[in-house]
């Protein structure tokens, strides 16, 4: 195998970056008017990390994040960590011309971006929705961490989807042109299969990070926002182990149906089926008869607190409320 090529001169010098920080990435995150986030009106301000995969259920997850945080206080500020990289000067050339190397190439000042944008929400005192594929946990932790040193409570919702489901969902949202596939501007791209195992190990990283830091994780969260009876900071079982645990957990019927209708559709695709049939692969012991062992808890609705006091079960995740 080659070794992967030099993508080194992509990387912005300093000042550039800066400037493009300055003069696109601000004006976009944080207007002058129109629609400019508020200060936090919460005793203390709060960042909830929705981390997972690509292809997880993160861009149908935040939807029900920002509604409930909008509905007592300010409407907090979304960012979206794989959006930055549209912001560099050579993204949309390489998806064109090297859709393989555009993640990678636009990466490092993509995410240095997206740190300077955390920086500048916790000096704003806004309260803050983040998405994060973990492709790099090293990155979710020193966000996190940025946070906790700001005065924010941290919450975290870990989306422990197997790499079936995810994968299928990256097939399914490019070759069916669905929303998510080009959220907050982004272009409609396959997403390599590399940078897809890269964040499905990278999660695993950052949850055994939240079993071992002590920032704190509220829920384990399954595909289309169903929760289990999962692992909260200080009890025996951990973050990392129910992440594990859960991408076993064979799929029930909807998931089933949904998951093998999608997999109807890209037969349709010659060029996907090379990918499809992997996928395939990985579906198969989620899915066979007598897959539904009795080993994991049942599924249970994600439930927003709504005042401090409220029951505190694994499924309720506590968005700010003690």
């Amino acid at each position: 195998m080659p070794p992967p090529p030099d993508l080194s001169s992509y990387r912005l010098s300093d000042a550039d970056s800066q400037r493009i920080f300055l003069e696109e990435i601000l004006p976009a995150e944080f207007p002058v008017s129109g629609g400019a986030p508020s200060p936090s009106t919460r005793g203390q301000p709060l960042a909830v990390l929705a981390v997972g995969q690509t292809g997880a259920g993160k861009t149908r997850l935040a939807p029900a994040l920002l509604q409930a945080l909008s509905a007592v206080a300010p409407a907090p500020t979304h960012l979206i960590a794989d959006t930055y990289k549209t912001y560099h000067p050579s993204y949309a050339r390489l998806m064109q011309t090297a859709p393989q190397h555009a993640s990678a190439a636009t990466g490092p000042d993509a995410r240095r971006w997206l740190a300077q944008a955390a920086r500048e929400a916790t000096a704003r005192r806004v309260d803050v929705v983040l998405e994060s594929a973990c492709r790099h946990p090293d990155d979710f932790a020193e966000l996190a961490a940025l946070f906790r040193a700001a005065g924010y409570r941290v919450e975290v919702v870990v989306m422990a989807v197997p790499a079936a489901l995810s994968r299928l969902g990256i097939l399914a949202r490019f070759y069916s042109r669905a929303p998510e596939a080009h959220s907050r501007g982004l272009p409609v791209r396959l997403t390599p299969t590399k940078v897809h195992e890269d964040a499905y190990a990278g999660l695993l990283r950052a949850a055994a990070w939240l079993d071992e830091d002590g920032a704190k994780a509220d829920q384990v969260v399954g595909k289309s926002g169903r929760v289990w009876v999962g692992a909260r900071r200080g009890e025996a079982s951990t973050i990392e182990a129910a992440v594990e645990r859960e991408r076993c957990r064979p799929l029930t019927e909807v998931e089933r149906r949904i998951a093998l209708e999608d997999v109807q559709k890209l037969d349709e695709h010659e060029e996907a089926r090379e990918q499809l049939e992997e996928v395939k692969g990985l579906l198969k012991p989620l899915i066979e008869d007598g897959a539904q062992d009795g080993t994991h808890s049942p599924l249970v609705p994600l439930v927003f607190a709504q005042k401090d006091g409220d029951e505190r079960a694994s499924n309720v995740l506590r968005l700010g409320y003690v």
